[in-house]
């Protein structure tokens, strides 16, 4: 007999069943949520409705399930076993071959569903597995990947009767046959059966060949329900025995199924899993490699830089057959993971973003901007552009997470959009506003103020907003942020003031002002040691007789400036490579957001880039350029009315 399972749909979103109840598990769930939302462990047990849809539309596995022959054969003697099963007559053991024969002819669901009405009541547990294989093979094409119509044909609730009925007779492979057919077929059975299957499977794990194993464990994933910790546990320590004969589908979907029901396996699976796919990188599908990389992401378990620089390589050479979802969740997964791959990769993903971006979903632009920007690398104007147009003609298709994410990305890599992108925004978040939480809201309102863009009635109708918003709804990171938007508004009150409106922070209530101001100055403090380039500078400062202090709190602890001049109104930023894009000179949008903050404390503000300060040649070159910095300060100084930096040092 052969049982060839035909793969599943990459992106196949399969749903339930009207008439079949699962198990709940504790916690939804949606893949790439960049801010503020981490996976969260949970214990064996079932999936709520949400949750289920949630894993199903995120997830893009491919499984195989191809086995060679028949199932092992029935004991053919007519006595009973020492495990207490019933030898069957040769009479019997004949009809049901011939059963299946019938079944594995057939070329059409219905006709397997014919057999299934005319003999059903002899089935064997091979006929039924069999049976069910078929069906799933045969089905109608699905692409909205709906419940497949054959679940609810006459007769197909009968085959799942019989399935309980011979379930205790099952072998590796009717168990992980059977149950690739139910998740293939996105027929979700009752706990029973599940349960049944998942305990019996945990009892036979050591006869199961790898790709068995992978596939029961994905299609549990599938069907969004978490089996027994027996079976978990099991699978896992089977797994890492047989990692030497698994092949590339094997180990990715099995840390996938891993990742997709939240169960950490434990560290001999993922580190032997991660160096065995190393190795096979090469032979990894696209498909494969996004979903590896993802689930390690998922799990927060760092897989080692030789797995993800094999896997930059390869998407790299092979990125033109990435789908839009596969680029979109390995950029993710790298950010999650704080591993830059290197300007190659992200720069080959973003050209293939921009040629794509019109058949990118909502969540995955939002996470190809926020990916990139965590990152840190700028991929050009082309890409932000274009995402900036797509955004503004689908926004009501984007949740209040991937609006969020998407003006981070702009804010984050100090992007102004070629559009009126943030304006837009912000009217649709006055529109969604009971919807957003308060981290996505103080990251929104922070990024709105530091693009600029958005008109005055807009942002008076947002701060009235906010105003009414309970301070509860935010913790001491969201209120870190919102402090962050009050000084950069504060800093555009002149302008308010000649066009004669009041200041923005006007806004906020007294009560919030006290609360941000209490959370921020619990942020600032200094940062120890000074660094390499900070440190240089200094001691020149210093040679040139300039008096200074390093790292110091201005504004009763509100502020820890760089280096201060004597009179505490001048402030050098020594601006180190971190402030910047990794692939650019492009200074990254907190960088700029610091400088205007420090502007709106009535500071004068002098930056040192470190690509300046690192091409100079020696003692004279650098006093020069300080020398030039410090006359333009003075001049500005002079015309501001605050004191020219003193050149005599201090005892």
């Amino acid at each position: 007999m052969d049982l060839h399972a035909s793969r599943a749909d990459p992106n196949a979103e399969t749903g339930p069943a009207s008439c079949c109840i699962l198990r709940r598990l504790t916690s939804p769930s949606t893949l790439g949520a960049p801010i503020g939302h981490q996976w969260e462990g949970v214990s064996a047990g079932g999936r709520t409705a949400a949750s289920r849809r949630a894993i199903r539309q995120n997830a893009f596995p491919d499984p195989g399930v191809s086995c060679q022959g028949r199932f092992a054969s029935p004991l053919e003697d007519g006595s009973s076993s020492s495990s207490g099963r019933t030898r069957r007559a040769p009479m019997e053991i004949n009809h049901n071959k011939a059963i299946t024969k019938k079944l594995a002819s057939a070329v059409h669901y219905q006709q397997v569903l014919d057999v299934v009405a005319e003999s059903v009541n002899v089935f064997d547990e091979v006929n039924v597995a069999t049976a069910l294989h078929r069906l799933a093979k045969l089905q109608p094409h699905n692409p909205g990947a709906q419940p497949s119509p054959v679940i609810y044909a006459d007769h197909f609730q009968q085959l799942v009767l019989a399935i309980k009925r011979q379930l205790h007779r099952f072998e590796a492979q009717a168990v992980s046959n059977t149950l690739w057919a139910f998740a293939t077929l996105a027929y979700y059975p009752d706990d029973e059966v599940l349960d049944r299957l998942a305990d019996h499977a945990a009892t036979i794990i050591h006869t199961f060949r790898p790709q068995a194993t992978s596939n029961t464990l994905w299609a549990f994933a599938k069907l969004a329900y978490t089996p027994c910790k027996a079976l978990l546990e099991a699978a896992a320590q089977q797994i890492v025995c047989d990692l030497s004969k698994s092949v590339p589908q094997d180990i990715s979907n099995t840390i996938w199924a891993y990742a997709t029901l939240r169960h950490h396996p434990g560290q001999e699976l993922m580190k032997g899993a991660a160096h065995q796919a190393a190795i096979l990188m090469p032979r990894f599908k696209p498909q494969e490699i996004a979903n590896t990389l993802w689930s390690y992401a998922t799990l927060g378990h760092d897989p080692g830089s030789s797995l993800l620089d094999s896997i930059a390589g390869q998407m790299s050479d092979r990125i033109q057959h990435f789908r839009p979802q596969a680029v979109s969740n390995s950029l993710w997964a790298y950010a999650k993971l704080g591993y830059n791959p290197g300007s190659r990769l992200l720069d080959v993903t973003a050209h293939r973003a921009t040629s794509m971006l019109h058949q990118y979903t909502s969540q995955e632009i939002a996470n190809t901007l926020w990916a990139l920007s965590t990152l840190e690398h700028h991929p050009g104007s082309r890409l932000l552009d274009a995402a900036a147009v797509q955004i503004a003609r689908r926004v009501e298709q984007f949740s209040p997470q991937d609006t969020t994410n998407s003006m981070y990305g702009f804010a984050k890599l100090f992007h102004h959009p070629c559009n009126n992108l943030p304006g837009i925004v912000a009217l649709y978040a006055l529109r969604h506003w009971h919807r957003f939480k308060g981290s996505e809201l103080a990251n929104l309102l922070w990024s709105l103020s530091l693009l600029k863009a958005v008109p005055l009635d807009t942002w008076q109708a947002l701060l009235t907003k906010l105003a009414q918003t309970p301070l509860e709804n935010f913790d001491n990171a969201d209120l870190h942020q919102l402090y962050q938007t009050y000084l950069l508004l504060d800093s555009a009150s002149e302008a308010c003031e000649h066009m004669g409106v009041q200041p923005l922070t006007r806004g906020f209530t007294d009560e919030m002002v006290e609360a941000i101001k209490g959370a921020w100055r619990l942020g600032v403090q200094r940062d120890g040691q000074l660094a390499t380039l900070h440190e240089q500078v200094s001691r020149v400062l210093w040679r040139m007789g300039v008096v200074h202090r390093n790292q110091h709190i201005l504004f009763d602890g509100m502020v820890c400036v760089d280096i201060v001049l004597e009179g505490d109104t001048i402030v050098l930023e020594v601006d180190e490579a971190s402030h910047f894009a990794v692939n650019t000179w492009r200074p990254l949008g907190r960088t700029i957001a610091r400088r205007c903050m420090l502007e709106a404390w009535g500071l004068v503000v002098r930056s040192i880039p470190f690509y300046e300060w690192s091409a100079l040649q020696g003692l004279e070159q650098q006093k020069a350029y300080l020398g030039r910095l410090l006359s333009s300060v003075a001049v500005l100084s002079s015309t501001l009315g605050s004191p020219a930096p003193s050149t005599t040092p201090s005892s």
